[in-house]
């Protein structure tokens, strides 16, 4: 029986060889062969045993209303897991209707899979026994599992589901843990970027703060940001080894360069790496931290962002310099610092890195999608 870390590894290479073949694959059939069939193996089921999993299998309420599955496997010979499958591309949401008829009609099917090969929702009966959510606990994109891209949440997850570790009692039980942690991160990173009047009041109740006017509450609102911005850096950039102090609206005039960025500095024709500019670097780490913490595969690629300093300005980039650039950093002569971007626009430059988010966050998923994408195909 694998261990979890090689059931990673299992995946990522599963990954792999799923985009080598993907532009092979013409049709339904083509797609269960080569992306399906291996995927029910990787979760150890052996799918040449038609009594663990069986083709076309059949749950009807009747002769009249006959319902099937590509795939089901058996336990048993009763099944557990149904599988719908669907022509690469093909996966909407219409044809859960499908697979939930068959789950609804089988008393013994605790997980239903939905997949076109390279996207697998997986669902279960967590509202009421024997009927289908209506939305999956779990979702599995192949794309990121090629760039490396699966956080432990989905790993355990998938881990779960493997043979000898899949208990049909506890699986939905297990998933209604999922959909309430998934409702709990995406409520805490909308409060993490705008926090409600409801949460600044909670968070005042709490820290017994009492009678607080109405008119008072967008300062404490803004408090309340600051407050969850400092909690990241305190307990999260930690693991980056940056300094912990939060970085201000205006770049500090000192600051000590980390090591990764440290071993990347340009000394030739005696070029200064200036303060400022290190302050600006570790400003552009922090915020691209940020912005990927709900991502842990994109948060485990900030220690790849490095730079090399040049005459008159710094170029940051992702893993290699030429292909993995993400800006330029241009210190002017009264010591302020323009950001240069590199995402195949007008290259402007902005001085408000924190109003850049989305530019910023946009072109560094693309680098790492690129550098995954040719490392791949290598």
């Amino acid at each position: 029986m694998a261990t979890r870390d090689e059931f990673r590894s299992s995946l990522i290479e599963f990954g792999k060889r799923a985009l080598k073949v993907r532009d092979h694959l013409k049709n339904e059939e083509a797609t269960k062969v080569a992306l399906i069939l291996p995927f029910i193996a990787l979760l150890g089921f052996d799918d040449r045993d038609p009594t663990e999993v069986a083709a076309e299998h059949a749950a009807d309420f009747s002769e009249k209303y006959r319902n099937r599955v590509d795939y089901a496997i058996l336990q048993d010979m009763r099944p557990i897991i149904a599988i719908e499958c669907k022509c690469l591309g093909n996966g909407k949401k219409d044809d859960r209707g499908q697979l939930k008829a068959y789950f609804n009609a089988s008393r013994t099917v605790k997980l239903g899979i939905l997949t076109d090969g390279f996207l697998y929702e997986f669902f279960v009966d967590s509202e009421e026994p024997n009927l289908m959510d209506d939305e999956p606990f779990l979702t599995l994109n192949v794309e990121d599992l090629a760039k490396g891209q699966i956080s432990d949440t989905l790993l355990d997850g998938l881990f779960a589901l493997t043979k000898g570790r899949f208990d049909a009692e506890t699986i939905g039980e297990n998933a209604r843990r999922s959909l309430v942690h998934r409702a709990f991160f995406d409520y805490l990173t909308a409060q993490f970027t705008n926090p409600s009047m409801e949460f600044t009041r909670f968070l005042l109740r709490e820290n017994d703060i009492k009678h607080v006017r109405t008119h008072a509450m967008d300062a404490y609102r803004a408090i309340t940001k600051a407050a969850l911005n400092d909690t990241f850096n305190a307990n999260v950039l930690r693991k980056l080894e940056i300094v912990d102090k939060a970085v201000p609206n205006h770049l500090p005039l000192t600051t000590e360069p980390n090591a990764a960025a440290a071993e990347t500095a340009g000394k030739e024709h005696e070029i200064t790496t200036t303060p400022v500019e290190l302050a600006a670097f570790e400003s552009v780490r922090r915020r691209l931290a940020f912005l990927s913490a709900g991502n842990p595969a994109l948060f485990d690629c900030i220690d790849q962002i490095k730079y090399r300093d040049y005459q008159g300005k710094m170029a940051v980039f992702y893993g290699l310099e030429r292909k993995g650039r993400l800006l330029d950093i241009v210190e002017q002569r009264d010591g302020t610092i323009r950001f240069v971007f590199f995402d195949g626009g007008e290259r402007d430059a902005v001085a408000d890195l924190a109003a850049q988010d989305e530019r910023l966050f946009g072109i560094f998923r693309r680098r790492v999608d690129e550098l995954a994408r040719q490392r791949a195909e290598a």
